[in-house]
């Protein structure tokens, strides 16, 4: 991805600050109230890169929630390289749920 790439990247999110809000409105509340569990990476992809290091990944993933059924999830982060250390497909991923969407997430890197 070039330069002109990311430059467009980061117009179409200037254009939509509400989205962002939304967005950082959902990471304070799993970050907050979120419920800590594992979960498989069943697939992953880079599709793009973001001003700063950080890596937009499309991820397919089966939570495995603590006492729970095991289910799938397909969700969108924004990443750092640090972050993604250990995380690959079939890798066992450390996970924050929404506590009123299961199917809303956080992955926080590999599990320990």
């Amino acid at each position: 991805m070039g330069f002109l790439d990311k430059v467009k990247g980061t117009a179409k999110q200037a254009v939509n600050p509400g989205g962002q809000m939304k967005e950082r409105d959902k990471i304070q509340k799993i970050n907050a109230s979120g419920v800590d569990a594992t979960a498989t990476v069943d697939s992953m992809q880079k599709v793009g890169s973001q001003l700063g290091g950080g890596h937009q990944i499309d991820f397919q993933l089966t939570v495995h929630p603590a006492g729970a059924v095991d289910y799938k999830v397909v969700t969108s982060q924004s990443m750092h390289e640090q972050t993604l250390k250990g995380v690959e497909e079939g890798a066992t991923v450390a996970v924050k749920i929404d506590p009123d969407d299961p199917q809303s997430l956080l992955v926080w890197g590999a599990a320990s």
